[in-house]
């Protein structure tokens, strides 16, 4: 029953526009053929493939652009280390000859004589360390000895 009136076959269209209130008329025929040449943009799934390429091609200039960064920021960081590197061995080298050379000054002899008989009783009393106190007590006071003399000529 109303079937017939809502598919509007025979009868032309009109449309008005809002502005210009000038009705336009388009025939069905031509109505069916616009729609026909228009591909079908509401397939959900076309959309999702073009969303999911989009996404992908992004995601790889992404990827991509990181990966770049990375390496250069790698050999940046290697340039400068290895440059850092060269500077710092060129201070030590600087600073080694600019240094006085220390020679190991000899001990005197009563120093070393109190060092050896510590180290002679260390071994001897090695479960017994407690035992060694009088030869401690020699050799720290030699050595006291040795620092004043040291400090009161300089």
């Amino acid at each position: 029953m109303g079937s017939s009136q809502s598919k509007g076959e025979g009868q032309p269209m009109v449309f008005v526009n809002e502005e210009n209130p000038v009705p336009v008329r388009v025939s069905s025929s031509f109505a069916n053929q616009l729609n026909q040449s228009q591909p079908d943009a509401g397939s959900s799934q076309d959309i999702e493939n073009q969303v999911r390429q989009r996404v992908q091609a992004e995601l790889a200039r992404i990827q991509a652009e990181k990966s770049s960064a990375v390496d250069t920021t790698h050999v940046n960081y290697k340039s400068t280390t290895n440059a850092n590197a060269v500077v710092t061995e060129q201070e030590m080298d600087h600073l080694v000859k600019q240094a006085p050379t220390k020679h190991a000054k000899v001990l005197p002899e009563e120093i070393t004589k109190a060092q050896d008989a510590l180290v002679q009783c260390y071994k001897k009393n090695q479960e017994r360390s407690l035992d060694c106190w009088a030869e401690v007590q020699e050799f720290k006071e030699l050595v006291q000895k040795a620092q004043n003399a040291f400090v009161a000529t300089a």
